[in-house]
């Protein structure tokens, strides 16, 4: 059995998080919105192809927060908006055919967590009319004490 303890231990209690943004739709012109957005890494995925949940039903576009899951919500959340506040007024006509989401995810280690969305980034997603879809997985491990963590498991 090998362990970890002292400060790998803390790190691995600390919450991680994911940010990204998609735009959903049929038939979405991947390559002009890609364009429009100065999105060039953005991931895209036709209706009918195969993901780990089945296959879409509808083409997706999307962004993710290039940061790592330890960093604050906060830093995810600067970075999603530096990327589309400088094109609201396209997102926002955009979002009268297509459907646009925030996707949150957290992971927590502990349990008392929690997290805040600050005012101007929902006012920012709702300008945009964007869905904020939270995806939350609560992880209190039986093998967390105080000797560390059994990372065999």
């Amino acid at each position: 059995m090998q362990r970890v303890s002292g400060e790998n231990h803390q790190e691995d209690l600390k919450p991680r998080c994911h940010v990204s943004f998609s735009i959903i739709g049929s038939t979405l012109d991947f390559d002009g919105i890609s364009a429009a957005l100065k999105q060039a890494s953005a991931q895209t995925g036709r209706t009918g192809i195969q993901n780990v949940v089945g296959a879409l039903t509808e083409d997706v576009w999307s962004i993710s927060a290039p940061i790592g899951p330890l960093k604050p919500l906060e830093d995810h959340l600067l970075w999603l908006r530096s990327q589309l506040e400088p094109h609201v007024d396209y997102l926002a006509a955009l979002s009268r055919t297509t459907r646009t989401r925030v996707y949150i995810g957290f992971t927590f280690s502990q349990e008392q967590n929690g997290f805040a969305i600050l005012p101007e980034f929902v006012r920012l997603f709702a300008s945009l009319r964007a869905s904020i879809d939270m995806y939350i997985l609560c992880n209190f491990g039986e093998d967390l004490n105080a000797g560390g963590v059994d990372i065999n498991r």
